[in-house]
C-alpha cells in the first residue's frame, strides 16, 4: 500500500484537506471541491483513489480523515510550501503578500536535500511570512482579530492558508497595514466596516478582516 502521494493533484488534495482541517468543522467531499473549485465527480473520484493508496478514509458520516500516511504526506508538503515562502521573502526579496503562488509551483520540485538546505539557509523557521507555523511545531494561540474586546491591542499573528488562496486578498490587507507582527486592535464593527486601530491610527477596512485575521492571544 503507497504510504506517499504518487502524484502534484494528491499533493495538492492532501494540502487542502490539511487547510480545512486547520480551519476547523468537518472536512467533507463538498467542502474540499467548494475550495479547490473543481467538480464535485472529480474530487469523489481524487478521494476513492487516496483511499485506495491508505492516505485518506471516510468515516461513517462521510467526513474526509487523513489516515496517519496521509497526515505525514500533508505535512511534508505544507512545510515545504511554507518554507518556499519563507526563502522567497527573506532571501530573493519578495514582498510577503506575493508569495502564495509562487510557492505552490516550488512546493512540488523541492527534494529532500533542497528542502534541508533552505532549512539550513533560513535558520529553521518556525513560521511562514504569514504567521503560519510549520507542521510539527508549537504553535502559539491566536484568535479572530474580531474577538478583540473595546480598547484591547494585540499583535497580528497570523492570516491562516484558506485566506491566502483570496485572490487579491493579502494584497489588500497590506494596503492596510495588517501586515503579521503589527500592533492592531477594534474600535467597533459594523455590517458594512471595521473600524480598526494599526499601529497609532484609525481606519475603516473590510468586515471580513475580523475572522480572517488572527491575532496573538
Amino acid at each position: 500500500m503507497a504510504t506517499v502521494p504518487s502524484s502534484q493533484a494528491e499533493e495538492e488534495y492532501l494540502q487542502a484537506i490539511y487547510t480545512l482541517q486547520d480551519e476547523g468543522g468537518p472536512v467533507i467531499a463538498a467542502r474540499l471541491a467548494d475550495f479547490l473549485d473543481i467538480s464535485a465527480p472529480a474530487v469523489s473520484e481524487m478521494v476513492h483513489r487516496l483511499e485506495r493508496e491508505g492516505l485518506l478514509r471516510l468515516d461513517a458520516r462521510h467526513e474526509l480523515r487523513l489516515t496517519q500516511a496521509g497526515q505525514t504526506a500533508a505535512n511534508s508538503v505544507v512545510r515545504r510550501h511554507r518554507l518556499a515562502e519563507r526563502f522567497l521573502v527573506d532571501v530573493l526579496g519578495y514582498a510577503w503578500w506575493k508569495v502564495h503562488e509562487e510557492a505552490e509551483r516550488l512546493e512540488h520540485v523541492m527534494t529532500p536535500e533542497m528542502e534541508e538546505r533552505i532549512t539550513k539557509v533560513l535558520g529553521d523557521p518556525q513560521t511562514c511570512p504569514h504567521g503560519n507555523p510549520m507542521p510539527g511545531t508549537a504553535a502559539r494561540p491566536t484568535r479572530p482579530l474580531g474577538d478583540l474586546g473595546p480598547g484591547e491591542r494585540s499583535e497580528i499573528a497570523r492570516i491562516p492558508d484558506q485566506f491566502e488562496h483570496e485572490h487579491g486578498f493579502l494584497e489588500y490587507l497590506d494596503s492596510q497595514g495588517l501586515r503579521p507582527g503589527a500592533r492592531v486592535g477594534v474600535v467597533r464593527s459594523r455590517a458594512d466596516a471595521l473600524r480598526v486601530w494599526i499601529e497609532g491610527k484609525e481606519r475603516d477596512v473590510r468586515p471580513d478582516c475580523a475572522q480572517k485575521v488572527w491575532v496573538a492571544v
